[in-house]
């Protein structure tokens, strides 16, 4: 294959991917069909298969360009002396990257739609988030060593929490309070940062809750023992 050949075959590639991309947004995995993707981006049929095999595989590749650009943000070197420190410059990095006008609309909504009716192809990308998760997991353990694991995993899912919201929901903020201004990007990121650590220092460390039925609650409750029960039922008894 010459280099014209290998040019031209990258351009028919990008244009695939992002005509892929706009459909899927708009009407999901499901919805989209291969006709629809090749006509958009005035191509033949068969350049989906040859390019990305199949449509599921194009798809995979669309999420896994739109989580990127964040992904990209957040895995670079922070230098903060401080774990708190650290902990804004990710938060910061991360809803820059998200919220970029530059970004393409695509991303975002695919995202979303992806959040909202996971399909398959969501598995097939956990190696892009648990890098930055454990990252995130990491400096909020230096802040808060005493913490147990589900108390700081529920901070740490707090923190996507408010990313979710803002990055693919902003819209409902503006329909709850019409009338007040939308916070630019780094206003929304020290906030986001601010209200973090304001929770995770306050929490108050407490043991984790296990249920009854799970592999911890029945060690638990094999630890009490049943001489405990026994007593239980001689105070039930006696009442």
């Amino acid at each position: 294959m010459n280099e014209t050949s290998n040019v031209n075959g990258s351009a028919t590639r990008e244009k695939l991917f992002e005509a892929a991309g706009e459909i899927f947004a708009e009407k999901g995995l499901h919805g989209t069909t291969i006709r629809d993707i090749t006509q958009r981006a005035g191509a033949n049929i068969a350049s989906v298969n040859y390019h990305f095999q199949d449509k599921f595989n194009l798809y995979t590749e669309a999420l896994r360009r739109a989580h990127g650009s964040m992904l990209t943000a957040t895995s670079m070197p922070l230098t903060a002396d401080t774990p708190e420190g650290r902990l804004r410059e990710m938060i910061s990095a991360g809803l820059t990257a998200a919220l970029d006008p530059a970004r393409p609309k695509w991303q975002v909504q695919l995202l979303s739609r992806e959040l909202a009716q996971p399909t398959p192809a969501l598995d097939l990308t956990d190696d892009l988030m648990r890098p930055a998760s454990q990252r995130l997991w990491n400096i909020m353990r230096e802040i808060r060593p005493d913490l147990p694991d589900q108390q700081l995993m529920l901070a740490a899912t707090g923190v996507a929490a408010r990313f979710v919201f803002h990055v693919y929901h902003a819209h409902l903020a503006r329909r709850m309070f019409p009338d007040v201004d939308v916070p630019d990007t780094q206003t929304l990121a020290e906030h986001v940062a601010d209200s973090t650590l304001a929770a995770l220092r306050g929490l108050p460390a407490t043991p984790a809750r296990t249920r009854p039925g799970s592999a911890a609650g029945k060690r638990a409750s094999a630890k009490k023992g049943p001489g405990r029960t026994r007593q239980r039922r001689k105070e039930r008894d006696a009442k």
